[in-house]
């Protein structure tokens, strides 16, 4: 049962879900963003207008098109994509043999894939009912692991765009942990905290840090619990069995689903004392928020 609390912390909240690569943001919230977005859940526990239920929005910062395993993509063009795509089908088994790379049949490749993580990334939209998602594609974040001015005016006028959207709402801002080890993820939450920083001079906006296959968090870490139900983490696994490309490498939604079990067993004893703890929960995502670098003593000028 979500409490009355649960309600009041986010109405009149709008959620932007930074999502490094397409599947970012269900691996690291989408246990709280069913429950975001549980149209069934606030019309009857909440007892709040629906003008004032949060409004959730994903952008997923690069195509993730690299992230298309090999062998699923020989597999993707054998079945339902031979059809489109028969000379790349030819082309793929012809590399897998050995043959000379083609640049021409390369680009149409790279195109392919980030078609294919395109449409995984809407499907999870659907299944967790976001109000919308965006997909910016940066490429100095994903190709040269940099930040450049285009990446950044992208990001910025997007997310200004959506703060105007919703100028009399809060804002939450869920973000990849900094000390991620993986570079994008790295750099996408660097690349908003900046524009949250500078742009939006953190004007009625919290930063929540979610974690990934690539970090793990202590316990002192961690500062935000929000556990979830069966139902919630069946959504979860559902928008993550939708990433078909990813799961066919590396099973994350299994990853995801035992750390979220993982996190439910031992985090009430961590709060309540080893052997005795009050808590009985399901499922568990864990946060910590990003905060703003406070200079005490000192002038502008």
């Amino acid at each position: 049962m979500i409490t009355q609390g649960f309600y009041e912390t986010f109405a009149r909240t709008v959620v932007l879900v930074v999502s490094p690569h397409p599947d970012d943001s269900v691996l690291g919230a989408g246990g709280l963003i069913q429950r975001l977005t549980d149209r069934v859940a606030w019309t009857r526990d909440s007892g709040l207008p629906e003008d004032e239920w949060p409004i959730v929005y994903t952008i997923v910062m690069t195509s993730g098109s690299r992230g298309v395993d090999d062998q699923y993509l020989r597999l993707y063009l054998m079945g339902k994509g031979r059809e489109k795509n028969e000379g790349l089908a030819d082309y793929v088994a012809r590399r897998a043999a050995g043959a000379p790379p083609e640049p021409e049949r390369d680009h149409a490749l790279a195109h392919l894939c980030e078609e294919i993580r395109h449409q995984e990334s809407q499907a999870e939209a659907r299944i967790l009912q976001v109000r919308e998602r965006f997909f910016l594609s940066l490429r100095g974040i994903y190709e040269q692991h940099t930040i450049t001015p285009e990446d950044r005016t992208v990001a910025r006028d997007l997310i200004c765009s959506l703060s105007d959207r919703h100028p009399d709402m809060r804002r939450l801002v869920l973000v990849p942990h900094r000390d991620d080890v993986h570079p994008v993820h790295k750099l996408s939450t660097t690349l908003v905290a900046d524009i949250i920083e500078k742009d939006l001079v953190w004007r009625n906006t919290t930063v929540w840090q979610y974690e990934s296959p690539w970090v793990n968090f202590s316990p002192h870490q961690i500062e935000i619990v929000v556990p979830f139900d069966g139902i919630a983490m069946a959504t979860k696994a559902e928008a993550m069995a939708v990433h078909r490309s990813q799961e066919y490498r590396t099973k994350y939604s299994d990853i995801a689903r035992y750390r979220a079990q993982m996190m439910a067993e031992t985090f009430p004893e961590l709060l309540g004392g080893f052997g005795q703890s009050g808590h009985r929960w399901d499922y568990v995502e864990a946060f910590q928020e990003l905060r703003p670098v406070v200079v005490l003593g000192a002038s502008k000028d």
